[in-house]
């Protein structure tokens, strides 16, 4: 007698800032994760922060996040808080191990400023070549927009078109911007650095959808939850919508995952 084929996952992806902003909290995550009663929460972190369908408790953590000595990401409280008050929810990790972690971060913020600054400059005091100011200038008005967004509410952060947008920006920095930056003097400094940022960020989307598709594979018909940085999210999507994951998840939005009553 032949096995029944496995039943897809109900799978949605959240993009957040991940220190959120006055309309994305933990609390108002925490609401958004009731209306969803995932099965599975898979947060952007590694094994070093998630085992065994839960996050390794730290001693003095949430006073140390009530004081602001310690910022723990949004999705971090809020999968945290929702796990307490549904026991049974696995939270696991499905990003790949970056050793340290939280001086990586430091360093690329301040060299994504700075090399923005660097580029502006040359923009305003007209040292860019017309084709490549025209392309410039395309890549900071969708990067703006992008900017714009991130004080908004987590609904509009996930919208579609948002999502066409970072993907253009990622795009013309894998192409344009790096072009720019090889070309002139005044870049020189974040040449090497910008290659490499580039082609990690290609080899860590790719390390992160391959965990996500182990998620996927273990399981059959449960409701997955993914929280990650809305960077991310674009990458995310365009690997979930191949025509081979097709058996494995259906891809709901967010309105269509609160359509479905909660049983929490």
């Amino acid at each position: 007698m032949s096995q029944p084929s496995p039943s897809p996952n109900r799978v949605v992806i959240l993009g957040t800032k991940h220190n959120g902003n006055k309309k994305l909290t933990a609390k108002s995550l925490l609401s958004i994760l009731k209306k969803i009663n995932p099965d599975i929460i898979l947060l952007e972190f590694d094994s070093t922060i998630i085992k065994d369908c839960s996050i390794t408790p730290v001693r003095g953590a949430r006073t140390a996040e009530f004081l602001g000595i310690w910022h723990n990401p949004i999705e971090y409280r809020a999968a945290r808080k929702y796990k307490a008050q549904k026991k049974t929810v696995c939270i696991a990790p499905f990003d790949i191990y970056i050793p340290n972690r939280k001086n990586y971060i430091t360093y690329t913020s301040t060299m994504e400023k700075l090399h923005i600054e660097a580029l502006n400059k040359l923009s305003v005091e007209h040292k860019l070549s017309i084709s490549d100011a025209d392309q410039f200038n395309q890549y900071s008005n969708l990067n703006n927009a992008f900017l714009s967004y991130l004080d908004s509410s987590i609904e509009v952060m996930n919208r579609n078109t948002l999502s066409d947008t970072i993907y253009q920006i990622i795009s013309l920095e894998k192409t344009i911007i790096k072009q720019i930056t090889q070309q002139y003097n005044d870049l020189q400094p974040f040449g090497n650095w910008f290659q490499s940022h580039t082609n990690f960020w290609e080899e860590r989307n790719a390390g992160i959808c391959h965990k996500i598709a182990r998620e996927l594979y273990a399981n059959s018909g449960r409701t997955i939850l993914i929280l990650t940085g809305l960077m991310h999210k674009y990458a995310l999507e365009k690997f979930l919508h191949k025509e081979e994951m097709a058996n494995l998840c259906k891809l709901l939005t967010l309105e269509e995952a609160f359509i479905a009553p909660p049983n929490f």
